[in-house]
């Protein structure tokens, strides 16, 4: 695979195949940052006039977003009309890109993947130089849908006949799953529905519990659920077809009686053979031997001429050690060779024994008598008489039937052989049937029985009847909607925010909030704020049965009661005070606004909570958080 295209070679050649504007997918943050530090350190530039057009196009975007102002990358995409439009950058800077890109502004802008779908600009030109995303920890290949998602952003509504996708040579792409990709049909939409505990309390709050089933039953996750339900049920119509040959027999559950029979038999035999081997060394106790076997242990004695599947030896000795199946011989072969070979490899037992003298180690026998055994092995004679081996009746048949026999009827049914035949295929079977009504029992009513788990777990802690009516917990409750509620309800029950300052306060829910467990360099909290935290932590895991737990992260706790703390802090300063992006900074504090904003929900049932949280809502909405709505 040849190196990845500079990207000022990239642009370069973008622009004199009149395929601008482009956007230009890359595989990470860093490598859209990269791309335009190399357009930093180049020599090209705009003409004068399109960089005036930018210049004032960008002015009254800062007009209306004052954060862009001081943006490093400012000059740069005044310069070369290229910018970088990813999750790290502040919604505003992402705005004013986008509109220089509607405008007409920018030759090529470079983004991440994950992006594809919320980049509200179109272009020209798509370039992709990836077939895979970074997900979580590891990297996967792009779905169809996620191709289709880029490849449809080629094309201007209005200004372009035809959009141009282009893949360029990386070492990060396999062109199989590209072409797949653009070829290919769609993956199908798959329900993100979850039911939450807010969810239930408000589905209780409107609608009585005898209706609750049918309204989950109309949802488009029960509707996704049925069809997979529907597609096993064809399945098993197909199973029932192939059953049919094993229908009933003289017993109407064959399969059952038989299994039952048969591991009685086992167990039965196994005693039998038990006490019959009595605690002899060679059997051992439990182990039983199939009848040609255990005949023809009692004459593989030390000096007995044995035949195997390739030639003759002397048996030097039998054993079985531990662990092992099946008893072993060590056999001594023409030529002089000592080998180990299983019991059960002996095709034949000669009517001849010569003298061993034994020892208890290799080669089992002493040295004269091991030279005089190899001298008499190559001197047998080529027929030699066979020892005939009484095999005796398996204790099955005599014993094992005649006691069976009062309990089963399978010993002396005329199905037997059949049964017998046919079991191990129909139970197959049938384990698959039974395997197949569970999936679709459990698909056709899975929504309702997270609900009612749901609705137990409310019951036991208060928020619900028994009835399933809401009590005066739950009526409040109902009010937080958002991630991880039972564990915020729970913590403003145990009265853990009493007296909390506002930044404080600001700070749990922040940690509560982030689900980002990229690393970073962050300030120090503070001790009220550490001795908080622990609580929370402590809570967390006693609900980890019924809620999964929030990262926690003690650090980005420590950001958010910074910029609350500390009013006059700006922006810029409290970004120089951690390693996050501005834009995942920007997120973290969003998502606290929204967790604040919720618990200000409660200022009929808890005061003095809400005015905390109004007050940190207050000093949080500054600077950049009050440039968009």
């Amino acid at each position: 695979m040849p190196p990845s295209i500079h990207p000022v070679d990239l642009i370069g050649a973008l622009r004199h195949k009149h395929l601008t504007p482009a956007i230009v997918f890359l595989t990470s943050r860093r490598a859209c940052d990269d791309a335009m530090q190399a357009f930093q350190r180049s020599q090209t530039n705009l003409p004068p006039a399109r960089q005036q057009a930018i210049a004032s196009v960008l002015g009254q975007l800062v007009e209306q977003y004052p954060s862009i102002a001081e943006h490093p990358l400012l000059p740069v995409v005044q310069r070369v009309g290229v910018a970088a439009h990813h999750a790290g950058h502040l919604p505003s800077w992402k705005i004013a890109i986008e509109e220089l890109m509607r405008q007409g502004c920018l030759d090529a802008v470079f983004a991440t993947t994950t992006l594809a779908a919320g980049v509200d600009f179109p272009a020209r030109t798509v370039v992709v130089t990836q077939s895979s995303v970074r997900k979580t920890r590891d990297f996967t290949d792009l779905t169809i849908g996620e191709i289709q998602q880029l490849a449809g952003r080629a094309g201007r509504r209005g200004k372009d006949l035809v959009g141009f996708a282009v893949v360029t040579p990386s070492p990060y792409i396999d062109l199989g799953v590209i072409t797949k990709g653009l070829t290919g049909q769609p993956e199908p939409i798959d329900s993100q529905f979850v039911i939450s505990y807010p969810m239930v309390l408000n589905l209780l709050k409107a609608h009585p519990l005898d209706q609750i089933q049918a309204i989950l039953a109309r949802s488009f996750a029960q509707f996704q659920l049925n069809r997979r339900a529907e597609q096993l049920e064809c399945k098993l119509d197909q199973l029932h077809v192939q059953m049919e040959p094993y229908g009933p027999r003289v017993c109407t559950d064959w399969i059952t009686q038989w299994q039952v029979f048969d591991h009685a038999r086992k167990q039965k035999a196994s005693r039998v053979h038990t006490r019959q081997a009595g605690g002899t060394r060679l059997a051992g106790p439990g182990r039983r031997e199939p009848p040609e076997l255990a005949a023809r242990l009692h004459f593989l004695t030390p000096g007995r001429v044995i035949g195997l599947s390739k030639g003759r030896g002397v048996v030097l000795r039998q054993y079985r050690s531990k662990g092992q199946r099946s008893p072993t011989v060590t056999v001594l072969r023409p030529g002089g060779a000592v080998t180990e070979c299983p019991a059960a490899s002996v095709t034949q037992i000669f009517d001849r024994i010569f003298e061993v003298e034994e020892t208890p180690a290799y080669p089992w026998c002493t040295g004269q008598s091991l030279d005089s055994l190899t001298h008499q092995v190559s001197e047998l004679p080529v027929r030699m008489p066979v020892l005939p081996i009484l095999v005796q009746e398996e204790p099955e048949e005599s014993e094992i039937v005649q006691t069976l026999t009062d309990e089963f009827p399978c010993p002396t049914c005329p199905s037997r052989p059949a049964c017998q035949k046919d079991h191990a295929a129909a139970l197959r079977l049938r384990q698959e049937v039974h395997r197949n009504q569970k999936t679709i029992q459990a698909l056709h009513t899975g929504l309702w029985h997270r609900f009612q788990k749901r609705a137990e777990v409310l019951q036991q802690r208060g928020y619900l009847t028994p009835t399933c009516r809401l009590t005066d917990v739950g009526e409040w409750a109902r009010l937080i909607r958002i991630d991880h509620s039972l564990l915020i309800t729970e913590l403003i029950r145990a009265d853990a925010f009493s007296g909390a300052e506002p930044q404080i306060l600001a700070a749990i829910m922040a940690s509560i909030a982030h689900d980002d467990d990229r690393p970073g360099a962050f300030p120090r909290m503070s001790q009220g704020l550490a001795s908080l935290l622990g609580q929370v932590r402590q809570l967390a895991e006693s609900l980890a049965p019924d809620e999964d737990p929030p990262l926690l992260r003690a650090d980005v706790a420590a950001l958010t009661e910074r910029w609350i703390g500390d009013p006059t802090l700006t922006w810029i300063g409290l970004c120089r005070v951690t390693t996050m992006a501005e834009g995942d900074i920007y997120r973290l504090l969003a998502r606290t606004l929204e967790y604040l904003s919720q618990v200000y929900q409660l200022r009929e049932t808890h005061p003095g909570l809400a005015d905390t949280a109004s007050k940190a809502i207050k000093v949080l909405r500054r600077g950049v958080l009050e440039e968009l709505p």
